[in-house]
């Protein structure tokens, strides 16, 4: 998801073309009447893939969240380094435990 504007209804109608071309590019365009958003513009199809919970779309369209706006970067390889099998082991002598 790109970025959001947000931009009342005069400067909008004043505007359109170049909001318009904010959208098309990626830019979330919310419209405001007096301080409380009203509408929004936004490339179709993009926003909530299949994917994402209507719950979670609906905070999205509220405001309450937002999507990230950058990719996460991979974590550094972890300084644990333990024979194979040792996680299965740990995990056998704990089912052992309980079971008796």
């Amino acid at each position: 998801m790109g970025k959001i504007k947000t931009v009342g209804v005069k400067e909008l109608k004043n505007k359109l073309s170049e909001y318009l071309r904010d959208a098309r590019g990626g830019t979330r365009v919310l419209v405001a009447d007096r301080g409380t958003v009203v509408a929004a513009l936004q490339e179709p199809g993009l926003l909530f893939p299949d994917s994402v919970d209507p719950t979670l779309a609906a905070w999205v369209d509220s405001g309450a969240v937002s999507f990230p706006t950058a990719e996460k970067a991979p974590l550094p390889e972890s300084p644990v380094h333990l024979p194979e099998g040792t996680a299965l082991a740990l995990l056998d002598a704990l089912r052992d435990e309980r079971a008796e």
